[in-house]
């Protein structure tokens, strides 16, 4: 019988710059505890990604490779998979989320549109323009399209993509690391991923409400609590607002890595007791 699978993004390099980039990837084990906690709460099977097929991660990121090993992975495990759920481990997952996958239908793929930083997004689609205007002359991009490839939800039907993907990786890798690296530095995969969705005619979907997708916490005020709920003497709820209201928290988009191990520490010390 076919799987539900979360696919979780758990490289931990042995190149010193991402280690020390990255605090040394600590916050992993906040992230896989919450994920398998509610994986097995849900019949749904965890695939913990952490052995990209190529080792060099630097040259070659994991977050490229993780759409090129996916399929592949799943396959070499013998894993019967139905739907899958690709996300970072910079992830937590509230205790008593929904089951998402019974949410959506076979045959999707389901996104979110990536609205956390316009400039940012904004900068990387027209660093491309150029690139992608010799491959796809007649290729308007829509920017209100834009999707982030930190949640993506798909199953068989987006192989043949992200094979695409592979492929024009590969032939145009070059060009796609001086974009990446020198010249536009917004983002690795993504502004290549969204062009290619728009060039090749996919049309992801969003299904899920936002609750399943809370993003740059600190820019939207998420670690806030609402102080003005009291009733006479009795103090008010200090639990934050993306516990209170929001199903999987990201923790990303802070101005000093360290900040991201500190702060999902400090979750998972608040609700540790919720995933027993």
């Amino acid at each position: 019988m076919s799987e539900n699978v979360v696919f979780l993004i758990a490289v931990v390099s042995d190149h010193k710059y991402l280690r020390e980039k990255h605090g040394d990837f600590k916050y992993f084990e906040f992230s896989i505890a919450s994920w398998k906690y509610w994986c097995e709460k849900n019949g749904v099977r965890l695939f913990i990604y952490d052995t990209p097929s190529n080792s060099e991660h630097v040259m070659h990121k994991p977050t490229w490779q993780r759409w090129f090993d996916v399929f592949d992975q799943l396959e070499e495990n013998n894993i019967d998979y139905n739907k899958i759920a690709v996300l970072d481990a910079s992830t937590i997952i509230r205790w008593d989320t929904l089951n998402f996958f019974d949410l959506v239908p076979n045959g999707e793929l389901n996104v979110f549109r990536s609205l956390e930083n316009l400039r940012w997004i904004y900068q990387g689609v027209t660093g491309y323009a150029d690139f992608f205007k010799q491959h796809y002359p007649d290729l308007t991009f829509d920017l209100t399209k834009y999707i982030s490839c930190g949640w993506q939800l798909f199953d068989k039907a987006h192989k043949p993509f992200l094979d695409n993907l592979k492929s024009f990786y590969y032939e145009n890798y070059d060009d796609i690391m001086m974009l990446q690296n020198d010249k536009v530095c917004r983002g690795t995969d993504q502004p290549v991923y969204n062009y290619l969705l728009q060039a090749h005619d996919i049309k992801p979907v969003q299904k899920l409400p936002a609750p399943y997708f809370l993003n740059h916490l600190h820019r939207f005020d998420w670690f806030s609590h609402n102080w003005q709920l009291k009733t006479g003497e009795k103090p008010s709820d200090p639990t934050p607002f993306f516990i209170k209201y929001g199903y999987i928290w990201f923790y990303s988009g802070f101005a000093q890595r360290g900040d991201r191990y500190n702060l999902m520490k400090q979750t998972w010390e608040l609700c540790q007791q919720e995933y027993k």
